[in-house]
């Protein structure tokens, strides 16, 4: 990405972080932060650093276990720095849009064909995005069902359901591309000829070319997933522990401040909530909407200890990936694998979505 992209994005994350922070001083006040912060159990700290590096290293060997079956040579390590570097990118750009493009330079730099690539982060996507829906329907039936009077009395439901509906359109959409690719197309060029005549959109035939490239390279990664069973069972058991650790954070910290009534199938529902809710803010990290979100769920929870909480959770979830990311990019530059510019990376990314569609058509 650019430079000056990525340090406006940079800057645009620290100013956060010192908001939070004088958030945190003016409302809570010094001496009711710093007691709450000798409050917290030191131990549990650590717990929660741990629980970020498995979250880290189950989405490693989700890639890993995704491109073995295509580069039998490919080696973990590479797999858990791609891992890191993605984090790091997907936290300073919006909708967590320059992971992919920044990981698939740096697999290729590790020797991974381009192709390969490609297809493992395609399919981790296909599968991340399944897993969390799965993981969505089960804690919007727990929570509504033991929960939702609280949800109601706190006005949370209607943003609980958007998020629900936002994340299950997705699979659906991944569903509709899988079985039924033409009829996609055709349905998406409706979409887009209707929003033309309403003028909301002004160039459909860039829109036209745009979808039929995703619909086409997608289709393409469902057969190879529908290829690849086992390694998509162990891809979706990662993926799973991979988001269990994320969202037991929460109740790690709680249990650290000694605080006592709530559960862990609550916590755990009410920050899938907040990860449903922020998904889609068009911010890095989801800058304000996720801070709002866990405010929102959780002060009746943490109470006096919430936006100290607030602030730990976002320091284990946002601000640390972006440290140890940048550390790593700092590290392989330092090796001889320069960051490379938006421009290559989308570059790269677009020639193997070229390949990908070319031999579908030729088989």
């Amino acid at each position: 990405m650019k430079k000056s992209s990525k340090k406006l994005n940079l800057i645009i994350c620290g100013i956060a972080f010192a908001v939070m922070i004088i958030y945190l001083f003016v409302f809570d006040k010094p001496e009711k932060v710093f007691s709450a912060v000798k409050a917290i159990n030191p131990w549990f700290i650590v717990i929660c650093m741990l629980f970020m590096v498995g979250y880290w290293l189950c989405e490693a060997l989700t890639v890993h276990s995704l491109l073995k079956p295509m580069h039998k040579t490919a080696k973990f390590y590479h797999s858990w720095l791609d891992t890191i570097i993605g984090q790091y990118f997907n936290c300073i750009t919006p909708f967590a849009s320059g992971g992919q493009p920044m990981q698939t330079y740096y697999f290729v730099k590790f020797g991974v064909p381009l192709g390969h690539t490609l297809t493992a982060l395609l399919s981790r996507f296909i599968v991340y995005q399944f897993v969390l829906t799965l993981y969505s329907v089960f804690t919007l039936c727990i929570g509504i069902g033991q929960f939702g009077s609280d949800l109601s009395s706190k006005g949370l439901i209607p943003f609980v359901l958007v998020g629900f509906v936002v994340n299950t359109a997705v699979i659906v959409f991944l569903i509709g591309i899988a079985i039924w690719r033409k009829g996609t197309i055709k349905f998406l060029n409706m979409i887009i000829s209707l929003l033309e005549k309403m003028h909301v959109v002004k160039n459909p035939m860039r829109y036209r070319v745009y979808f039929t490239r995703e619909v086409e390279k997608f289709h393409t990664n469902f057969r190879f997933l529908k290829n690849n069973i086992p390694a998509i069972i162990k891809a979706c058991i990662f993926t799973f522990i991979q988001l269990s650790l994320y969202l037991s954070i929460t109740y790690v910290l709680y249990l650290g401040f000694g605080l006592e009534g709530s559960g862990l199938l609550q916590i755990m529902s009410y920050q899938a909530f907040v990860l449903m809710i922020s998904a889609f803010i068009p911010l890095p990290g989801a800058m304000g909407a996720a801070e709002l979100g866990f405010a929102g769920f959780f002060g009746d929870i943490f109470k006096d200890f919430t936006g100290t909480a607030m602030m730990l959770w976002r320091i284990f979830t946002f601000y640390l990936p972006i440290i140890v990311g940048m550390i790593f990019t700092l590290t392989l530059k330092n090796k001889g694998i320069e960051e490379p510019t938006k421009t290559e990376a989308n570059e790269q990314i677009y020639n193997a979505e070229q390949d990908l569609i070319n031999n579908n058509e030729k088989e």
